[in-house]
């Protein structure tokens, strides 16, 4: 007998995140507001890689940022692993903003139509 595993491509967010160019917080939202098949499977969200995954119109697929290249200066190290930190920080800060919002939205779309 086979399992939902063996006849479905289930993949782990990460490696999906990867494999189609989108960010984990872009692939969490998605999966909240239920825009591509999931399921929890030992603590572990899977989603369906069928190869028809196409990111929305409005939805930019970045690559990952280039390394640095150029030499930075001894004493400029730690300023910009302060600053790379942060950028990071604020990008995470931004997706959680966005879940939220859109989970507003969607309350507000649900209690509009009452």
């Amino acid at each position: 007998m086979t399992s939902d595993l063996d006849s479905e491509k289930w993949v782990p967010l990460v490696e999906f995140s990867v494999q189609k160019g989108i960010s984990l917080s872009t692939l969490r939202r998605y999966i909240k507001s239920n825009k591509i098949p999931w399921k929890l499977l030992e603590g572990r969200y899977l989603v369906m890689d069928d190869g028809t995954f196409s990111a929305p119109r409005n939805q930019e697929v970045r690559s990952p940022p280039a390394p640095i290249t150029e030499a930075v200066a001894p004493e400029q190290e730690g300023r910009l692993r302060e600053l790379q930190t942060a950028l990071n920080a604020a990008h995470e800060e931004i997706a959680e903003l966005k879940t939220l919002l859109a989970f507003y939205e969607e309350k507000w779309a649900l209690l509009s139509k009452k």
